[in-house]
């Protein structure tokens, strides 16, 4: 392996180590955008069944992303809004039970997206799922009435996927490195 691979391997190594990040200076606050393939991988590592993975399209004014936590086996952060109480908390799992759920319409091309609600007055408070191969995201959320309506449409918008075959050959090819499948 030359110099140029090397230095690669490595930055991706720290980019997508969990154990590496305050040694490579990263920060872990905020979730990251579908653009950031250094750390979708680090999702990617979490839960290496996902056929997809979750990431932050767009932030609608008000909204903002934190508590960044991959670990093997699942990758948690949360979304919070100017508007709402209390941050909705987002998930990704290898999978998840949504018997109790209702079918709306999908997220993912190949995946189902459920809605668990469960209040709906005072609060509008329960759980949002999008299934798919090999993985499951829950977004748990609590909003008042009200702006419930609203909130649920921008959570919607602010969340978004990266297939995982994409971050494979965006790592490849951007930075010369390969995800394990």
């Amino acid at each position: 392996m030359n110099r140029r691979s090397r230095r690669r391997a490595a930055l991706l190594a720290c980019a997508v180590g969990v154990g590496c990040l305050t040694a490579c200076g990263a920060s872990v606050d905020a979730a990251p955008a579908c653009r950031s393939i250094e750390r979708l991988g680090l999702i990617a590592q979490s839960v290496p069944s996902s056929s997809y993975l979750p990431c932050i399209t767009q932030y609608p004014a008000g909204w903002r992303s934190a508590a960044f936590d991959p670990q093997a086996g699942r990758t948690r952060f949360q979304l919070h809004s100017d508007r709402a109480k209390r941050p909705v908390i987002v998930e990704l799992t290898p999978s998840c039970d949504t018997s109790k759920a209702t079918p709306i319409v999908a997220r993912t091309a190949g995946g189902r997206t459920y809605l668990a609600v469960s209040t709906i007055d005072p609060r509008y408070s329960g759980t949002m799922y999008d299934v798919f191969p090999g993985g499951c995201v829950s977004y748990r959320f609590d909003f008042e009435r009200g702006v419930h309506i609203e909130l649920m449409a921008q959570l919607q918008s602010t969340t978004g996927f990266v297939t995982r075959q994409q971050l494979r050959l965006d790592l490849k090819r951007r930075l010369g490195v390969r995800l394990d499948p």
